[in-house]
């Protein structure tokens, strides 16, 4: 059923306990392939193997695993139809799609992301396994990993909102500014399945995504909510009632045109390395909304956010930032709450109360 490789021992680097990988695909060929290139790079352990969902879950209920590579195409159940089930089972652990049908700008992939996997690899052709392909399973999985690994921080480096204000009215904000990277797919999808209807302000979305990937991503949030939802087309006016999401090969920002609030593009904006940027974003919803914007920062790697966060928080603007024991990586939430520029630092579930809080009268 499932079995555990001879595979040399990752090395102990400096007393860091190797990365536990469950590796799931109905090819022994690949899961073979996969074993050997994990376990040469010295940081990962492959805790087992199963060749079908089934056998994953089962493999779940008797050894934890730090990272899932996980196959679509298996037989009986697909690994997708598995996936919500496999992450319960999982206790934790980041689930790594690695398949020929999460190519990049494929819907597979955003599908996968959206129930809830870290990240996606494109399984290469039967040739095709070393060099680049490689060198990126393992700098996934290692990143990935250590993630799972990052110790708590130390006291005073996490903060929460006090809890007695959650059952109370806080100010509507006049726009919600949300950024994400790695993992944040799901917070979004959360957040936006629970946003009350009577928050009525325009919600903007800048989600590290390839272009080809926002309209696919668009029409799946818009399955979540009664509110409309698009990717932000430059020169729009902006409405109430309406999610704005990035485009992928441009920077979403905030304009002033008049009285109105208009959506405009950077094709370039040195401010960030990120594309496109939540930095952008966030500088210009401070310049434009003020003390009167919300931002939510979600997981992510870097740092992208911080920049806009100083800005917004000169306005005296609200910045909550997703907890590190929720995120996938706290890179982009980490970065704002170590400068000391978040409102709050709380869990996907805490930020929807606050959200609900809004609008209470």
């Amino acid at each position: 059923m499932f079995a555990r490789r001879k595979v040399a021992p990752p090395e102990e680097r400096k007393g860091t306990p190797p990365i536990r990988v469950l590796l799931v695909d109905d090819s022994n060929v690949v899961r073979s392939i996969f074993a050997r290139v994990l376990a040469d790079c010295g940081q990962v352990e492959i805790v087992g193997e199963a060749a079908s969902s089934a056998e994953a879950l089962q493999h779940l209920k008797r050894q934890r695993a730090d990272i899932i590579l996980l196959d679509i195409e298996m037989p009986e159940r697909t690994g997708l139809d598995a996936l919500p089930e496999i992450l319960d089972a999982a206790a934790g652990a980041r689930v790594l799609v690695v398949s020929a049908f999460v190519e990049e700008n494929g819907p597979a992939a955003i599908r996968a992301l959206s129930l809830g996997a870290c990240d996606t690899l494109s399984k290469p052709g039967r040739f095709g396994f070393s060099g680049k392909f490689s060198e990126t399973l393992i700098e996934k999985v290692v990143r990935l990993g250590r993630s799972a690994k990052a110790p708590s921080p130390r006291p005073g480096e996490q903060s929460s909102f006090p809890a007695s204000r959650m059952g109370q009215g806080e100010a509507k904000p006049h726009c919600v500014a949300i950024g994400a990277s790695t993992g944040g797919i799901p917070v979004i999808y959360e957040i936006v399945r629970s946003l009350p209807q009577t928050l009525d302000c325009p919600v903007f979305i800048t989600q590290h995504l390839p272009d080809a990937f926002m309209e696919f991503f668009a029409r799946q949030l818009q399955s979540q909510t009664q509110k409309r939802v698009c990717v932000a087309v430059a020169g729009d006016v902006v409405a109430d009632n309406t999610i704005y999401i990035s485009p992928g090969d441009a920077h979403l920002v905030c304009q002033r045109d008049g009285s109105r609030v208009v959506i405009g593009h950077l094709r370039h904006y040195a401010g960030s390395r990120y594309s496109p940027s939540v930095d952008a974003l966030l500088e210009s919803v401070a310049e434009i909304y003020g003390q009167n914007a919300l931002a939510i920062i979600l997981s992510g790697m870097g740092n992208d956010g911080a920049q806009g966060a100083t800005r917004l928080a000169a306005k005296q603007a609200r910045i909550f930032v997703q907890d590190e024991e929720s995120s996938v990586v706290w890179g982009m939430p980490g970065a704002i709450a170590r400068a000391g520029l978040a409102t709050a630092i709380m869990p996907p579930a805490h930020l929807t109360r606050y959200l609900h809080s809004c609008v209470r009268d």
